[in-house]
């Protein structure tokens, strides 16, 4: 059955709608007049669209191939939308340093980032159903493995940092204690004990929430 199927989507993608979520409540209570508000802003905003960029990279060189073995159509439409993004994220780029020049030009920084999120929203959904359905008719869970252990081999250091950061706080408690367990089993212990603390920081966020 392949509710018991390895999904290497889930908590990846869990940790960007996190991330793409808490872009757009601080962009929506942004002041633009305060300077000292808009700039930390639009720091993260670029280091976090850097990641989903880089994200989306690793998927063209270790997933693309595997779907365009099985389903050339379905690899051509859901990686072009990888294309879209792109070019969405510069437009988004190009619109903050309008903002940052420009008060008014804020709202339309605003819009153009809900409408990147809601592509990065739209293409999860399509690869954590019709990829991740079409990799579990054809691949063994070993090799899907596999495949994620290239992508995170594939990441620099500081890139793994940041995505489990964002997965440590954009997962449910069962769910990070499951990713733990399977960490200590396969990953350095200077990792595991990062990703502990990461756990750690979030499980005190959400209390003090």
């Amino acid at each position: 059955m392949t509710a018991h199927r390895y999904n290497f989507y889930k908590i990846i993608h869990k940790g960007i709608r996190r991330e793409l979520g808490e872009l757009l409540r601080l962009a929506a209570e942004l002041d633009v007049d305060d300077r000292d508000a808009t700039n930390p802003y639009l720091a993260r905003l670029h280091a976090s669209l850097a990641l989903m960029g880089a994200h989306a990279h690793h998927e063209d060189a270790h997933i693309e191939p595997l779907v365009e073995r099985f389903a050339p159509a379905l690899a051509r439409r859901i990686f072009a939308t990888h294309r879209v993004l792109d070019q969405q994220e510069h437009e988004l780029l190009r619109r903050a340093e309008v903002m940052r020049e420009r008060a008014d030009a804020g709202h339309a920084f605003y819009l153009a980032l809900t409408r990147y999120v809601a592509t990065q929203l739209g293409h999860m959904a399509e690869e954590e159903t019709e990829v991740m359905e079409l990799l579990w008719e054809h691949v063994s869970d070993e090799d899907l493995l596999a495949v994620e252990g290239a992508i995170v081999a594939s990441c620099a250091p500081e890139e793994n940092a940041v995505y489990m950061e964002w997965m440590m706080h954009g997962v449910s408690e069962p769910e990070r204690v499951a990713f733990l367990a399977a960490m200590r089993q396969a990953a350095p212990p200077e990792a595991v004990a990062h990703a502990e603390l990461l756990a750690q920081a979030a499980r005190e966020s959400r209390a003090a929430a």
